[in-house]
Order: C-alpha cells, then structure tokens, then sequence
C-alpha cells in the first residue's frame, strides 16, 4: 500500500486529534463498499486480515472476501476534500474521505 502525501498528512492530523491507536479497514460495507474507513480503538473481526502499518503506526485491516480481489494489485490510498461527509470514517471530522485506487501491482513494492 502506497499513500499519497494529502494521506500521510490526514492521518498525522487524526492521529493527533485521537487518543486511541488507528485503524484503516477496507470493508465489504453495503454502503461505500470497499471505501477506507478510520477508525479509532477497531476491534478487528473474524472475517478480516491484518495487511501491514501506514505512516509506522495505523495498522490496515482488510475483509477476509477482498483479499483475491487485492492480489496482485498496488493499492494507493489518497484523501479527498467531502465538507459534507456523514461518515464514520475519523477523517470526516476535519472536512476529509480517504479513497483507494487498485493499479497494476510494482515489481519490489512494499507497504509504506
């Protein structure tokens, strides 16, 4: 997983607004499907899989059901401007949504 610099300076962000360690999960949500999602204190569930740590400290967590769907891809995660969020997400709280993009996958990438 790769973040774009507007991520890395999101999660700084929530990171210091937050007590609790972070949590990006990449769901199978009815609502924004596989939207990120950050959450603080995640309880990680039976039907998810631990990927790795963004920015040295928010673990990443992915539906159990996504992983063939992310293999073989690199995955980039980016934070777009949503004033009008009525998210969840811990981000939406500073006018923020992170997003993914799947691309082809990097020969030697790792997660970042």
């Amino acid at each position: 997983m790769v973040l774009t610099a507007a991520a890395r300076d999101a999660l700084a962000r929530v990171g210091t607004a937050r007590r609790g360690a972070l949590t990006l999960v990449i769901g199978n949500g009815c609502c924004d499907s596989t939207a990120p999602y950050l959450f603080e204190s995640y309880l990680t569930g039976p039907g998810e899989v631990a990927l790795g740590e963004l920015a040295g400290a928010v673990e990443v967590v992915l539906d159990r059901q996504l992983v063939p769907l992310f293999a073989g891809h690199e995955v980039v995660i980016d934070v777009v401007e949503d004033p009008a969020g009525d998210s969840f997400s811990c981000e939406s709280e500073l006018g923020l949504r992170f997003t993914l993009a799947r691309l082809p996958a990097l020969h030697g990438a790792a997660t970042r």
